[in-house]
């Protein structure tokens, strides 16, 4: 089993952290200290070295520290198995989001190759009694650590969605605009669905396997709909939809309107009905399963980002869920209001402290 580990950080006019040079020893990283200090900044910092918006989802644009004259950098070494690796992300001088890996720029993409990083936040709790949307964008970030082409193909297919859905506002009479269009949906849209599909084989095949599921409930996983043959059935159900999609001026079929169905296996409930602590516990399942998945497919587990992980669990419950992260290696950052809170872990926690004043964040290493 090969390891991963964030070794070196540094952030530089980055939310509330101006300058911010961090040297992590330890597999359990955690960031202790009131609300609105820059706790979750940092994760968020790691997040953005795997490809899109990062944990919150926010526009690069928007990250840079305010009143700062200078836009944000992050910079990191990682250690991969035993190779050093220097990654530096910021943005260029049209404000795109950009990548340079030891000095040299690299596109985006290739960060799904080498790093593999996977994140919950209190923002989850919702994820199955709010919309599908939410659901959808969850299930692609996980699937784009198995397959890194899904990254482009989502950008692509909604980049052509946006374009067949301006034909139908529009009212274009042109049949050959939609062929040409509703064909690139097809040919992508056959891809997103594929590979959304073995991520979840690839999921419940490490449940079958897990030996110890501790206090996490069995999951039934699954799409609302019915797998995607080919293109060619996916190009002629966009044709045949189109009258449809004509009078509503929107396009109402395709993966884009998937939805994943999680349900708890013994008491063949769906997530979105279960009691607050239930689902709590799917979402915990489903990420146990999802590091596990990635750990065993590639060899090398996953960075892990839990921000405000004692709102997710009780004291007994948190130590059973971190033992089995760690137990397969893998490197975790976490954040939490008090260190209080680690005093029941069995393994060593490198803590740091964090308070506000004089308008910044102030990180302080706890001996």
């Amino acid at each position: 089993m090969n390891n991963l580990n964030l070794k070196k950080l540094k952030l530089r006019n980055f939310r509330s952290h101006k300058s911010l040079d961090l040297d992590f020893h330890s597999h359990f990283i955690y960031f202790s200290g009131p609300n609105g200090v820059g706790k979750t900044n940092i994760l968020e910092a790691i997040s953005l070295f795997s490809p899109g918006r990062g944990l919150r989802g926010a526009n690069i644009n928007d990250l840079t520290k305010n009143n700062s004259e200078k836009l944000w950098d992050l910079f990191s070494i990682f250690k991969i198995s035993n190779i050093y690796i220097e990654i530096e992300i910021g943005l260029d001088t049209k404000g795109r989001k950009s990548l340079r890996i030891d000095g040299k720029k690299k596109p985006l993409i290739y960060l799904t190759e080498i790093l593999k990083i996977i994140w919950i936040t209190p923002l989850m709790d919702r994820l199955w009694i709010g919309g599908s949307s939410d659901r959808r964008k969850f299930l692609d970030r996980l699937v784009m650590n198995f397959f890194p082409q899904h990254a482009k193909n989502c950008i692509i297919y909604e980049q052509a969605l946006k374009k067949r859905n301006f034909l139908l506002k529009e009212n274009e009479k042109d049949i050959a605009w939609f062929l040409a269009v509703e064909k690139q949906l097809a040919l992508i849209g056959y891809q997103i669905d594929k590979y959304r599909r073995k991520v979840i084989e690839l999921l419940i095949e490490m449940q079958i396997n897990m030996k110890n599921q501790g206090f996490l409930p069995i999951l039934n996983i699954d799409l609302d709909t019915q797998p995607i043959n080919n293109s060619d059935e996916l190009f002629e159900e966009f044709q045949k939809s189109r009258q449809n999609d004509i009078k509503v001026k929107r396009t109402l079929v395709g993966p884009h309107k998937t939805d994943l169905i999680v349900s708890h296996s013994v008491k063949n409930i769906q997530a979105k009905h279960c009691s607050t602590g239930e689902q709590k516990s799917l979402l915990l399942s489903f990420f146990i399963l999802s590091s596990l998945a990635i750990s065993r497919k590639f060899g090398q587990p996953p960075i892990i980002l839990l921000d405000e992980i004692v709102a997710h669990l009780d004291k007994e419950n948190l130590s059973i869920f971190l033992q089995q992260l760690i137990s397969i290696n893998a490197q975790i950052f976490a954040t939490g209001t008090d260190i209080k809170n680690l005093d029941i872990l069995p393994f060593e926690v490198q803590s740091y402290s964090i308070d506000w004043s004089e308008n910044r964040s102030n990180v302080y290493l706890n001996k």
